[in-house]
Parts: C-alpha cells; structure tokens; sequence
C-alpha cells in the first residue's frame, strides 16, 4: 500500500508568533515550496499558501498594515489533515470531496497528530493519475490475455467445422476485446450439431457468461439423447438458473437489484444426415435456411423466452423446426448484433428482414462470396454508427 507518508516533504514551519514578514521571507528562500504549514507546540494549526499571501502583498501599503502581524492572520485555519499511515487512495479521495481545495492547495501530514511534514495538490494528483495508469495497464493486460483464452476456448469447434462442414465461413467479432457471443461444433459420421450463443453482458461479464453457458452446453450434451435442439435449451435453461440462484426472486427492492439476471438467447441446428432432416430450436435467435437453387433465405423463428433468466421457469420448453435435408442446402445462424445494429442516417436497426435479402444478395455465388457479400452491405449499413453488440454469424453448406 502506498502511503502519503512516503510522499511527504519535510520542512521548516513557522509558528503564529511569526510575522506576515518572515513568511514571505521564508517563500523568497524556497522557491520551490507552495505551502507553509504553521504549528504551535509541534500541532499543526494552519496553512499558508503561496499565491495567497502573495496577492495579498501585492496590493498597497499591505507591508505597512501587516507586515509586524502575525502569519496566522492569512493561513487556512482548516487545513487538511492527514496521518503518515494514510493510503495515498485515501488521501485521494478525501481531498477530491474536501471543499478546502486541498487538491490544490495540498495537505499537511502528521505523525500522532504531531506535525511531519507537507504534500502539495500536485504531488497527490500526480502520483493519483500514475496509479490509476498502472491499474488501467493491469486490467487491459488482463482483458488481452482473457481474450487469448476465449479465443482459444473456440479452437476446438473450429477444428470440428473443418471436418465436419467444411464448406463454412465464420465471423466472430466482440464488441470489445472480449465479448459474450459464442459458436459451438460438435459432430461425427451422421450428425453435427451447431450452436449460436448470445449471452448477456459486453467485455468481461459478458465472456464469464459465455464460459458458464457453453460449460453448460457440454453437460446437457453428454446427458441428452440424439443432441436434441429442444431438449438442449431445457436442459441447459434448469442448469444455469441453478448455477446462478436464479431460481427465485427475491421479494425486497433492495435484494432484486443484487440478485443476478443473466442468461442466454441462443439458435441451436443439428444436421442428422442419416435420417434426411434438420432440426432447430433456438431462443429470440432464428436460424435461416437456404434451399438448393434457390436464391431466397426462408427464417426459422425462435421461441420467445431467453435461456437461464430469472423470469424463464424452470420446465420451459422451446418449439423445434424440422426441415428436410437438401444437399448444397445453406444455414446461417447469427446473433442480433447483426440485427440491432443502427445505421443510415435515419440511425434505425437494420434488423432481420434486411439481413435475410442480404443473405440473398449472393446466394448464386459460391458460399464464400455469399458470406463477404452478407458482411460487406452489414458493413455499409452501420456506415459511421458505433458498434452496439457482440456480433456473429456462422454459415455453412451441407
């Protein structure tokens, strides 16, 4: 802990039997000194300040009516006081709510109440910023290096889109340098399971939700039969109220606002190539699907309630799509980073109807100018607005 005492200055003090006289004597000698602090039997009592009793002095015949007088007539009676053993954080926070601007001014430090020595405003404020450089520096060390493991924590899904769908693309971008979308893969010779997550929050809370969900994801797979997109929600819903005692409201204003709220929106595809079908289920997230030598997107809608919130019960269930399985069929799953996104000069979400005509814009085309061209007019459309979300959007051909 950084202690206020390792800043002080220790220097002569006068006491209020000086004269006005001998304090600006004593300012003409240190010119690096500010402050002047005045004690009376080694108890600090007052402070003097440069510019104070500069001014004063120089107006008319102030050397005449003061200049005899006691020093004590011009100090701060007030001042701030502060012990050695104070954390300069402390120290900080005090002065910057303190009404004596002893920010500016400084503070007098003291050793059992006993005088020790002086900091000035400047000295705290800069030491101040210095220590908040540091931390900002640690946290956004940490940022990076979380962003290294949620990126790595991708790798295996990755890998299994490689193998299983090889004709995919993947754009995976946080709002931050962490976020809390997150896209899963997981399959074998007859089936691959693809899924879209949405969690809530931005940045760091944002990527600890997404660790918990998809943790959650990998238990409700190794329990659920024939990886059922229905029955995944359901499961994976029970899992996180549970694991975030979201189970029950409390009653008491106070008690809600410190009670966690925080889930999922979610699409979740399972490509069963033995049996001929796609099937989906997805919560506030649709999925859209482009059959073979069509060049329009049909949109699968999502069940309205989210994954995991407070307000989701516990025996909630999701409706499940099936469509029949067409070779060279087309699947996008995206979050609504894609879909709230503002832009325009009408600054107005672009929403799902424009991102499925963009699906379309390229559907002739290979699925690689497909995807570029999707992107390219989500791009053009936000324009110069600010990123509001976490965005991603997985597409690939079966």
């Amino acid at each position: 802990m950084f202690r206020i005492g390792q800043l002080a200055t220790t220097g002569p003090a006068l006491t209020p039997r000086h004269t006005c006289v001998e304090a600006l004597d004593y300012f003409s000698g240190h010119p690096s000194h500010d402050i002047l602090p005045i004690v009376n039997e080694d108890r600090p009592v007052g402070l003097i300040t440069r510019h104070v009793l500069l001014e004063r002095f120089s107006r008319p015949f102030q050397h005449e009516l003061f200049g005899n007088k006691s020093c004590s007539l011009f100090m701060d009676k007030k001042p701030l006081l502060v012990d050695e053993d104070d954390s300069i954080a402390t120290v900080g926070a005090v002065a910057a709510s303190d009404s004596r601007k002893a920010l500016q001014d400084g503070v007098i430090v003291t050793s059992k109440g006993k005088y020790s020595g002086t900091c000035s405003g400047p000295t705290i404020m800069q030491v101040l910023a210095d220590m908040q450089v540091e931390r900002s520096r640690q946290v956004l060390e940490g940022v990076r290096y979380a962003s290294r493991i949620q990126r790595a924590f991708l790798h295996t899904s990755n890998e299994n889109l490689a193998e299983h769908l090889p004709q995919h693309q993947v754009f995976w971008e946080p709002r931050d340098m962490v976020g809390g979308d997150y896209y899963f893969c997981r399959g074998d010779r007859d089936r691959v399971f693809v899924a879209v997550l949405d969690c809530t929050g931005h940045g760091v809370p944002g990527a600890l939700m997404t660790m918990i969900m998809s943790a959650n994801l990998e238990a409700s797979i190794a329990e659920v039969d024939c990886w059922d997109p229905s029955a995944l929600l359901a499961n994976i819903n029970r899992r996180a109220r549970a694991a975030l005692g979201q189970r029950q409201r409390p009653q008491s204003d106070g008690a809600a606002n410190e009670c966690s709220d925080d889930g999922m929106d979610a699409s979740l595809v399972l490509i069963d190539r033995r049996k001929g079908r796609l099937q989906f289920a997805g919560a506030r997230l649709p999925v859209f699907v482009s059959y073979a030598g069509h060049d329009s997107w049909v949109c699968l809608p999502a069940g309205r309630p989210g994954v995991g919130y407070a307000d989701t019960p516990d025996d909630t269930e999701w409706p499940i799509s099936e469509t029949p399985l067409e070779k060279g069929m087309r699947i996008a799953l995206a979050t609504d980073g894609l879909f709230d996104q503002i832009g325009e000069t009408r600054a107005i979400a672009y929403g799902k109807a424009r991102f499925a005509q963009s699906l379309g814009a390229a559907s002739g085309a290979g699925l690689q100018d497909n995807f570029e061209e999707t992107l390219s007019r989500y791009r053009q459309w936000q324009g110069s607005q600010s990123r509001r979300d976490d965005a991603t959007l997985v597409m690939f051909e079966v």
